[in-house]
């Protein structure tokens, strides 16, 4: 069994997706912001970990907990959930279970609780354990095998971020917020001491008891005098914002890797929701043929560029993207194609897609006029001819269909390519960014020592040829 965990603070991004995308709903009324962001967040999250394992945990529904026994107004000052919030949390439990993913949630526990529970067990037995959530409060269970994600900041945390964010090690978190309480939970605290003085105080005496034994220590008459008054509080405080790692829950690992999604039950849900382009997502393409989706990132100078592919071929997928140091955005989707239709083994039935016009109307439309008229033949007479003659050479080794898509329009394999692109353009920039040595700027170099050698420039075209530019910076296709 894969080592690594993912779990998912299920009701965290529910609020996230909520509060992230607004005024989103069907035909017939029903609300689907709240569904939609947090389906297109799983998706992500399935897409780019690929998690061998992962849960998603969800608080259950509003009542009684061991913190509200403790102190009736803990998270007193909350609203009722919205009216339009809680009339989509059946259908976003209804997506996760389609989407065959395991959840959790047990009664009188919060998800956090559950979270620390199965993150800990988890860790002991030697498993890497990523948690992913925006929330603070978990930081303090990250430690040996335990890390945190938050994908939508795109930020892994671990014991170095948490010391960094707190000032503390995650063990002493909650020392810092039985101190400063949290406003968002209703947790007190100690009045008059915030997070930055109540990270002074236990990096100067240690635990919250160290702290309040020390108190008279303190800079600041107040301070003194509130640690004194209200050392119970803080105590009880500590006790609220400490999350549980004893609940009690049967968990078989086993059975939490993510499944095949269902589409008996999911088509027909996505449908209900209106939601076209993740039901696209889902359909698998026609029967022999390989679905390609293919987008490239540049400018129509020469510069950085980067491509981006998606393949589909039954329920199989497969990514592929590049970087080149100079090119265009012409060039690069041009090289997107050729890229992906080299991949192919064997002949196929080949359908690409594309939000580029130039190569969708090349291919389709400007080709037979091309080779009528001699411009792939003649050297120098086309813009990118060795990428077309290429590309024409590879195409007439499958057989090709073509289809343009609007860029940006929510397509979700035209997305992704576009996202790959992004990726590897990217990635290719830092790669070559020159680095200097550490000592450069402080250090001068000896006299006698020669100078460095001058950076590799490729050498220029002979006889450059020169393209007039449309209307919209695209190079004209001939001269």
């Amino acid at each position: 069994m894969n080592r690594k965990i993912y779990l998912l603070d299920g009701s965290g991004y529910i609020y996230r997706a909520y509060h992230g995308i607004r005024e989103l709903s069907t035909a017939s009324g029903l609300p689907t912001n709240a569904i939609y962001g947090f389906t297109t967040l799983l998706l992500k999250l399935l897409r780019e970990e690929r998690p061998a394992q992962l849960v998603v945990i969800f608080d259950p529904p509003r009542g009684e907990t061991f913190r509200s026994q403790l102190y009736p107004n803990y998270k007193a000052n909350r609203t009722a959930m919205p009216d339009d919030l809680a009339a989509q949390i059946p259908y976003i439990k209804q997506m996760v279970r389609a989407l065959n993913i395991a959840t959790l949630e047990v009664p009188g526990f919060e998800a956090d609780d559950v979270i620390a529970t199965v993150a800990r067990r988890c860790a002991a037995e030697g498993m890497e354990v990523t948690v992913v959530t925006g929330d603070k409060d978990l930081m303090q269970i990250v430690g040996v095998g335990i890390g945190l994600l938050d994908t939508l900041k795109d930020k892994r945390s671990g014991v170095a971020e948490v010391e960094q964010r707190f000032g503390v090690v995650p063990e002493r978190v909650t020392d810092i917020l039985g101190l400063a309480g949290d406003a968002s939970d209703n947790i007190p605290g100690v009045p008059g001491i915030g997070e930055k003085t109540a990270a002074e105080l236990v990096q100067r005496f240690g635990p919250l008891e160290e702290v309040l034994k020390w108190g008279h220590l303190v800079n600041g008459r107040k301070r003194r005098e509130a640690l004194r008054t209200y050392g119970d509080q803080a105590r009880l405080s500590k006790v609220l914002a400490t999350v549980r790692d004893d609940v009690p829950l049967e968990l078989c690992l086993e059975e939490l890797a993510p499944g095949i999604p269902d589409p008996a039950e999911l088509l027909p849900l996505l449908q209900t929701l209106e939601f076209d382009n993740l039901a696209l997502q889902f359909t698998p393409p026609k029967p022999g043929v390989v679905e390609v989706y293919c987008d490239g990132s540049g400018d129509v100078h020469q510069g950085p560029g980067g491509y981006g592919v998606v393949l589909r071929y039954g329920t199989t997928e497969k990514e592929l993207f590049g970087f080149e140091p100079r090119s265009t955005s012409q060039r690069m989707e041009l090289l997107a194609a050729i890229h992906a239709l080299e991949s192919l083994t064997k002949p196929c039935r080949v359908h690409v897609v594309s939000d580029s016009q130039y190569l969708v109307r090349g291919m389709t439309e400007w080709l037979e006029g091309w080779l009528r008229q001699g411009k792939l033949q003649t050297e120098g007479a086309m813009a990118n001819q060795d990428l077309w003659l290429r590309l024409v050479a590879v195409s007439r080794q499958q057989s090709v269909t073509w289809e343009w898509v609007r860029g940006h329009n929510g397509h979700p394999f035209n997305g992704r390519a576009d996202e790959l692109a992004s990726k590897a353009l990217k990635q290719g920039r830092a790669a070559v960014a020159p680095k200097p040595p550490l000592e450069a700027a402080t250090q001068a170099p000896p006299i006698d020592s020669p100078p460095p050698p001058a950076p590799a420039i490729p050498p220029a075209e002979k006889n450059p040829i020169s393209f007039e530019c449309e209307e919209d910076g695209q190079l004209r296709l001939y001269r």
